[in-house]
């Protein structure tokens, strides 16, 4: 059997693509696109839920992936983008300079909770709105939640990306 080769998740190891997380036993892989969330600047919740000065949050889908818990490719295709714009679509990615890593997450009822390492790099006080939506979005989507919870460093980013 070569790597490529489909074997059951209970008897596979963790494959080097998968995030921090262990492939949860009993789970099946599953392939399909990823929803990852992106800013429109100004867009006065035209095009999506109105957050931060004014802008709007945009869901976007990725091509395919192959996944057992969709929380950790989700997060971590959103901080592997290191572009401040989303191709030729007018969205902006608030997070791009950012240097932060997935190292997991738990559902505790109808709430997320992710877990981030590094530091955030903002470009203004109206970016604080938009990481955390963009984060906290893409993470219930993932999950299938209605809230999150994100910690950055064990801290809550509330507390991380306050300017006082």
């Amino acid at each position: 059997m070569g790597p490529t080769t489909s074997v059951p998740p209970s008897s596979m190891p963790v494959s080097p693509t998968t995030t921090a997380e262990p492939a949860s036993p009993g789970l099946p892989d599953q392939v399909a696109p990823l929803t990852i969330y992106y800013i429109a600047i100004d867009d006065g919740g035209i095009s999506g839920p109105l957050i931060g000065c004014g802008d709007s949050l945009v869901a976007t889908t990725t091509a395919p992936v192959r996944f057992t818990d969709q929380v950790g490719p989700s997060i971590g295709a959103l901080l592997a983008n290191k572009n401040r714009d989303v191709g030729l679509s007018g969205l902006v990615n608030a997070l791009y300079q950012s240097n932060l890593t997935y190292t997991g997450g738990q559902l505790d009822g109808s709430t997320i909770t992710i877990h981030l390492e590094g530091q955030f790099m903002l470009g203004g006080v109206c970016d604080v709105p938009r990481v955390k939506a963009q984060l906290e979005y893409t993470a219930m989507t993932a999950a299938g939640a209605t809230s999150a919870r994100v910690l950055v460093n064990g801290r809550p980013i509330d507390e991380v990306l306050s300017l006082k």
